[in-house]
């Protein structure tokens, strides 16, 4: 499947400048010195979001380009929204547990015993990083994990 590059990249950067919209947004519920870093990125995120929309649409600096999608990548993306779905359903921990291993499986990667190490070390790493480490929390899910 093909697609042209400019409208692939215009969407794309579309995309990402409506996230930093709604992150400036959002962002005014927290202190003044919380938010202004973020901010400041958001908002450079932003110029430099129209500067390139800028030049692919008034310069069109992407004349004639095609961008080849791979076949493989439609069902990635439907695994990471399942996976997004997961996070909000049964939690981080569960879905990862089963997401990771899908993706490694479906990437060629065939030791049933390799992708469970992984698998478990990456959970385990991510927990010990954000909620030990930092004392962040996991997002939250319905069922409560």
């Amino acid at each position: 499947m093909e697609i042209r590059l400019k409208y692939a990249e215009s969407l794309f950067l579309v995309v990402i400048g409506a996230v930093s919209g709604l992150f400036l947004v959002l962002s005014r519920e927290y202190s003044a010195m919380a938010r202004s870093v973020p901010n400041i990125c958001a908002v450079f995120i932003l110029l430099a979001i129209g500067f390139r929309l800028w030049q692919i649409w008034l310069r069109d600096s992407l004349r004639g380009a095609v961008l080849k999608i791979h076949q493989r990548s439609v069902p990635f993306i439907a695994m990471l929204a399942c996976y997004t779905a997961g996070v909000f359903l049964i939690g981080f921990i569960l879905s990862s547990l089963v997401f990771v291993p899908v993706c490694m499986y479906w990437m060629g990667q065939r030791k049933l015993f390799r992708i469970a190490v992984i698998a478990a070390v990456y959970v385990a790493t991510v927990y010990l990083v954000f909620v030990v480490g930092f004392r962040m929390p996991l997002p939250d899910s319905l069922v409560g994990f």
